[in-house]
């Protein structure tokens, strides 16, 4: 089993991914006099999602399929490490949101009506579930609803598997241009019909159509079985020896993509940016990085981005109760020192996340994974199924 082999590159690459999320939450008005490309660049880092679940796929299929697409541990190995991996900090998370949600919740609708909501809202977000009712995907912690469509992918990823070994490797460049043409039937269906009526579609939307289409699971899954197919292509590429260090030019040009892509902003239409549109790109980017990446793929493979991007998930879904905190801290010190201005606060917003991403992937995420995966061995049923959930840093 490929688990114990590490892709650095790719590793320091969630990092690249998580700050462009962060950047479109908050760096917005402190972009005001900044070149518009920067500006839409920024504004487009909604799309960055989508690359994480490229990347998620296509590290699953590396660690778990052998060349022949079969998984190479058990099913509840399998998931046991899933847990392991992202349900002690998204719990953290969870409890950090809570205070600012509740309180949001309470002045909003009374204490009556805020329990039941908050109880039901609570209670998908720990199950995972949010992601399926478009109303509750950003009621708790907002970050969280991607985590809710990746839990729906690990549990459908070992049922997705046991149909790979059909595929014949010939028809895998048919496949990965199939699955691409899915993941753009519903956002191109939805510019078609505008179901949700006429109008400007951008990142302020909020009809319930689109809501569906960017947050239900099924409407991404297409994204993450492109990663998955590029993955078992590199499972394939390495068992028959392929030189490694030949993807300068892919990575460049998946590179060149995503940025020019972003830098279009309002230009590509937003349903089809925020879905399916830069899967290819974003393949392409993991795919080079994966094969080594040149300039590229040394410069995320460098020991500083690869530490950020081992935290890089704990960054990705503390973002906003570290903004609470920060807002909390600039009006507390404000009677002394001046900290509420837009590029004060998204420096401290950058500052304070990035090193409590730090210290939560330390002392929080990693000896928790450790302990999950031990709880749940007896589950697994067998020592070789614990250790089965080595995965490649980052996943």
């Amino acid at each position: 089993m490929s688990g114990g082999r590490t892709l650095d590159a790719l590793t320091g690459l969630r990092f690249v991914a998580a700050l462009h999320v962060v950047l479109f939450h908050f760096a917005s008005p402190s972009l005001v006099s900044a070149p518009q490309v920067l500006r839409d660049w920024v504004g487009a880092g909604y799309a960055a999602v989508g690359v994480f679940f490229v990347l998620s796929g296509f590290v699953l299929a590396w660690n778990y399929l052998d060349v022949d697409g079969r998984m190479e541990a058990p099913p509840r190995a399998f998931w046991a490490a899933r847990v392991a991996r992202v349900y002690p900090v998204y719990v953290l998370a969870f409890i950090l949101s809570a205070p600012t949600t509740i309180a949001v919740s309470v002045g909003a609708n009374g204490w009556k009506l805020a329990t039941a909501k908050l109880t039901v809202c609570g209670l998908s977000a720990l199950a995972l579930l949010q992601a399926w009712v478009p109303r509750l995907a950003l009621y708790w912690n907002p970050p969280g609803w991607s985590v809710a469509v990746e839990a729906s992918f690990y549990g459908l990823f070992p049922w997705l598997a046991r149909g790979l070994p059909r595929l014949r490797p010939t028809w895998l460049p048919v496949a990965l241009g199939g699955t691409w043409a899915l993941g753009m039937a519903p956002p191109l269906l939805y510019l078609w019909l505008l179901p949700d009526g006429p109008g400007p579609v951008d990142a302020a939307s909020s009809g319930p159509w689109l809501m569906a289409l960017k947050f239900n699971p099924l409407a991404r899954l297409p994204e993450f079985l492109f990663g998955v197919l590029l993955g078992w292509c590199f499972v394939r590429e390495r068992a028959a020896g392929a030189r490694k260090g030949s993807g300068a030019v892919l990575a460049a040009l998946g590179t060149a993509l995503l940025v020019g892509a972003g830098a279009a902003g309002p230009r590509l239409p937003y349903p089809l940016m925020h879905n399916a549109l830069l899967a290819p790109a974003s393949g392409l980017l993991v795919y080079g990085l994966a094969r080594g990446g040149g300039a590229l793929g040394w410069l995320l493979a460098r020991p500083t981005l690869v530490r950020l991007g081992g935290a890089s998930y704990a960054l990705y879904l503390l973002q906003y109760p570290v903004s609470v905190a920060v807002f909390a801290l600039a009006d507390g010190l404000s009677p002394w020192v001046e900290l509420r201005t837009h590029g004060r606060l998204l420096a401290l917003v950058l500052l304070l996340g990035v090193s409590a991403s730090l210290w939560v992937h330390r002392f929080v995420e990693t000896p928790l994974r450790a302990r999950v995966r031990e709880a749940l061995k007896r589950w697994v049923g067998s020592r070789r199924g614990a250790d089965a959930g080595t995965v490649v840093s980052g996943t």
